[in-house]
């Protein structure tokens, strides 16, 4: 599952035997990558868009295991752009049902949950792949003049707490409350935590990689759409397809 339209291009352009279909909204993708059956699709952006297409391709594909890129802003000081976070745990940060006894804020209702971890084996797996990607694909297929010119100087790879919400976080002050409330959050973003909630009732497999696209304040000066068209879209498509 792609959170932009330009990493699942790239992505789609990596496979063989692709076949299109239209399930919903949705076009999937069908295919081969690196000899392994594989399906694509946008999720969507924010919490619902994200739950129904992960929910979609566990129901209609069986699928074995969930991958989620995307893009996303800085929490934590130590990050830059273009680093790359993996995400080890999962929080809902708009999730509040304090009021309802016995529920906790953040606390996800029913399941007794305040944070959802991906295992250790897939988070590993996702950082050996972007460990990869860095030393061996990075200078051949991104251009360091784009790199440069966007802020981006020596990626570097994280694992930690991503938070997602169906807002999107670019206050100074929104950013205090959310360190206030998660002194170990890395990053913040709208899909990730909704999909690892998915994965976590289906007993599935999943990662999410989250490349760093702004500092999540008013002080963010990147230009988006062509980060996410020169950049992390290479950065993702990079990623997983060493990942498979």
């Amino acid at each position: 599952m792609a959170a932009m339209h330009d990493e699942l291009k790239r992505i789609v352009s990596l496979l063989t035997d692709v076949n299109e279909e239209t399930v919903g909204h949705k076009t999937v993708y069908v295919g081969k990558l690196n000899q392994k059956a594989v399906v694509l699709v946008f999720s969507g952006w924010g919490k619902v868009a994200s739950a129904s297409t992960a929910t979609m391709l566990i129901e209609r594909y069986q699928i074995s295991k969930l991958i989620f890129t995307g893009v996303a802003g800085a929490i934590a000081s130590q990050l830059e752009i273009g680093d790359i976070v993996i995400g080890k745990s999962f929080v809902q940060h708009d999730m509040d049902c304090a009021e309802m006894l016995g529920i906790q804020k953040f606390e996800i209702p029913l399941l007794s949950l305040t944070e959802i971890t991906a295992t250790k084996e897939e988070c590993e797996l996702a950082v050996r792949a972007a460990e990869n990607y860095l030393k061996q694909d990075l200078k051949q297929f991104v251009n360091k003049h784009e790199l440069i010119n966007l802020g981006v100087k020596e990626p570097k790879i994280y694992t930690g707490l991503i938070a997602t919400g169906d807002q999107f976080i670019h206050l100074e002050e929104q950013q205090k409350s959310l360190l206030s409330a998660f002194p170990d959050l890395l990053t913040v973003e709208m899909e990730g935590a909704a999909v690892a909630q998915v994965a976590y009732e289906y007993s599935l497999p999943f990662s999410v990689i989250r490349i760093i696209s702004d500092k999540a304040n008013q002080d963010s000066k990147v230009d988006f759409p062509r980060f996410t068209k020169h950049v992390a879209s290479h950065f993702t498509a990079g990623i997983i397809n060493q990942l498979v």
